[in-house]
């Protein structure tokens, strides 16, 4: 009855064709729904609504939110109805901050096979500590609302929300709602988007700049590992262009002996030069590290006569 109303009475009302439009999945904390603390779950709804999207909102009694999932993300014949997913509580999917089962989290994100992302409200801060923080999010709110949702596969922990000082209440962050809603219909049209027209990066190891380091990796095979990529996304319909390199040797000669790459490569990546004068000012502790290191500028990172910070 709710999708029915949604999809022929207020979809048609908010001007969203539910035919065509992305549908977003917002995982809620119903404490926050019973407390009426839900502005900032509204101002996201809203948003998204107001660019065209459907909306579909659950939440749980408890702190597993696998069984409203496989309920509501779903249509009467197992098809996902969901584009995105963004899991607003902060927590991991299954079990909260405190017993995590990851394994059944996986389970269940793989099957519904949709990108999932985890947005973080500040909970152990306010709104204008978390700005004036030299530290950023709290080290105990990235464990438990970063790390842990990451393990069941979320992606892009975007703070979206605060708490004011005054009262605790949560209070969205307009600049961030609006970024959110931004990445989610961008996974949801990408999902969509026919393969030839999607563009990608492959991004390789080189680090520090200038030492030899392009491409390579403790046990790997780099270049052998981009040939098969290569491969694959061929055979899947994506457009590498014409004549793009498909054997090892060619792939590597293409990174390593790129013209554009190679024009003052050392210069590329410079952030600074910092002149010995200045590194043993501001370091207390230089001679120290002497006896280990040698004298500065050594030979690490270094140009011969300044530090090089990249």
């Amino acid at each position: 009855q709710y999708f029915d109303w949604y999809n022929n009475e207020f979809c048609p009302d908010a001007g969203i064709d539910p035919k065509t439009a992305p549908t977003i999945g917002l995982i809620l904390q119903k404490s926050h729904i019973n407390t009426k603390d839900d502005t900032h779950y509204v101002s996201l709804i809203s948003e998204l609504e107001s660019r065209g999207s459907r909306v579909v909102s659950i939440y749980s009694g408890g702190l597993d939110f696998s069984g409203p999932v496989e309920e509501y993300f779903y249509d009467a014949s197992g098809n996902a109805i969901v584009d995105t997913v963004i899991n607003l509580t902060g927590f991991a999917l299954v079990g909260g901050p405190a017993s995590q089962d990851h394994k059944k989290a996986a389970q269940v994100l793989k099957k519904l096979n949709r990108p999932y992302m985890c947005a973080v409200p500040l909970v152990f801060q306010s709104f204008e500590e978390w700005q004036s923080s030299e530290l950023g999010l709290h080290p105990i709110q990235v464990a438990l609302q970063v790390s842990l949702p990451e393990i069941d596969g979320a992606i892009e922990p975007i703070i979206y929300a605060g708490r004011e000082g005054a009262t605790g209440r949560s209070v969205p962050l307009a600049d961030r709602v609006h970024l959110l809603a931004d990445r989610a219909l961008k996974w949801a049209n990408l999902r969509t988007k026919p393969v030839a027209d999607k563009k990608i990066a492959i991004t390789i190891f080189s680090f520090p700049p200038d030492k030899g380091n392009v491409g390579t990796a403790a046990y790997l095979d780099v270049f052998d590992s981009i040939k098969a990529v290569f491969a694959k996304l061929i055979a899947e319909g994506y457009d590498l262009g014409e004549n793009p390199p498909m054997e090892k040797e060619a792939i590597m000669e293409s990174v390593l002996n790129d013209p554009e790459a190679r024009i003052s490569s050392p210069e590329l990546n410079v952030a600074y030069r910092m002149s010995t004068e200045e590194y043993y000012d501001l370091t207390p502790y230089a001679t120290d590290l002497e006896e280990n290191w040698g004298k500065a500028p050594g030979n690490l990172n270094s140009d011969g006569q300044n530090l090089v910070v990249y």
